[in-house]
């Protein structure tokens, strides 16, 4: 999937370059295409760093698995699990 959100950027940048030569301005999409394709990412491969060192994809990941109706049920069931067994140790 990764590859192809990478081709998705290119085309989406690739469109936007071009709207900027139809309102007028002198872009010339064969000679920046690329570099601006390189830069935007090498940006994006930054920002996921950051987002994975800060953790937010970790707690965006938690959030969304506590929201699946199976998750639950198996949280509910250790729960169930762990007083019994600290009823059994008592």
């Amino acid at each position: 999937m990764s590859y192809i959100a990478l081709l998705n950027s290119g085309m989406i940048l690739f469109l936007m370059l071009s709207k900027l030569q139809d309102y007028g301005f002198s872009v010339h999409i064969t000679r920046w295409f690329i570099p601006i394709f390189v830069i935007s990412m090498i940006a994006m491969i930054f920002i996921g760093y950051v987002d994975y060192r800060l953790g937010f994809h970790k707690e965006e990941a938690r959030v969304s698995s506590s929201r699946n109706p199976y998750f639950e049920e198996i949280v509910e069931r250790l729960d169930r699990v762990e007083k019994e067994i600290k009823r059994i140790k008592k």
